[in-house]
């Protein structure tokens, strides 16, 4: 919420997924590929009820912590490969334990290739406003090892101040601590930071709670259904980056 603007904004924390890109497939039709490799079928719809399931064995009161498996790109990659498997069989895909093995780790590679990021045409003009503005810019989400590099790959390492993602530091969104390790990253105290982001509990709600400024993205198609209706009449929504109050 954006009532109280006394504290002179610094920066401006952007999430990724369905903020500034998206996986191009989508990151479940990567599941459906990553199995047909193995001669493996995986329904698209069952996957797509079987999202939330992947983090439970993680799940805390405060939001998901694998902070004991995030001291390495290996060790990160071993709990990945859990994720997908759990999510394979919430979804009843069905295979010897061998073969699901290989497609979970060959799933863990498949989403970190860069190739399959896309941005969204305003992501690239809205850091440059950010930019011009005399803001800074760091990008903080729920996301894959290599994040990082994925976003030099996609050519916004040169727009970014720094970025920040859930793999590394251990805490998924909501969770305080990846909040908190956000604004260690930008140096600032976190009313003086902005969060953008498209989903109301994860983004809005996580850093409300952390002390920041919270921007809601609805870009009608990739803001989830169930963020729509949890919006709220004192939440700032935003249909582009490029509309994003910068007070």
């Amino acid at each position: 919420m954006l009532t109280d603007m006394a504290d002179e904004l610094r920066a401006v924390l952007f999430d990724f997924d369905g903020t500034l890109g998206y996986y191009k497939p989508t990151h479940l039709e990567l599941y459906v590929t990553a199995a047909a490799a193995h001669g493996v079928t995986a329904d698209l719809e069952a996957l797509r009820t079987a999202v939330d399931a992947g983090w439970k064995p993680w799940e805390t009161q405060y939001g998901v912590d694998h902070s004991a498996h995030s001291g390495s790109e290996a060790a990160f990659g071993a709990i990945r490969a859990l994720l997908h498997l759990g999510r394979y069989e919430s979804a009843g895909v069905q295979g010897d334990a061998a073969v699901m093995q290989a497609i979970a780790d060959d799933l863990v590679l498949l989403e970190a290739d860069p190739k399959h990021f896309a941005l969204y045409e305003d992501t690239v003009p809205a850091l440059e406003r950010v930019r011009a503005a005399g803001l800074r810019s760091y990008i903080v989400s729920n996301h894959i090892w290599r994040l990082p590099e994925a976003i030099d790959a996609l050519g916004l390492g040169a727009l970014v101040d720094g970025v920040l993602t859930s793999a590394r530091v251990g805490y998924r969104k909501p969770h305080p601590e990846i909040f908190r390790q956000a604004a260690m990253m930008a140096g600032e105290d976190a009313s003086n930071l902005l969060y953008v982001g498209d989903n109301v509990a994860h983004d809005v709600r996580g850093a409300e709670a952390a002390g920041m400024r919270a921007v809601l993205i609805d870009r009608a198609a990739a803001a989830s259904p169930a963020s729509r209706r949890e919006a709220s009449a004192d939440m700032v929504v935003v249909h582009s980056l490029m509309e994003v109050p910068l007070w």
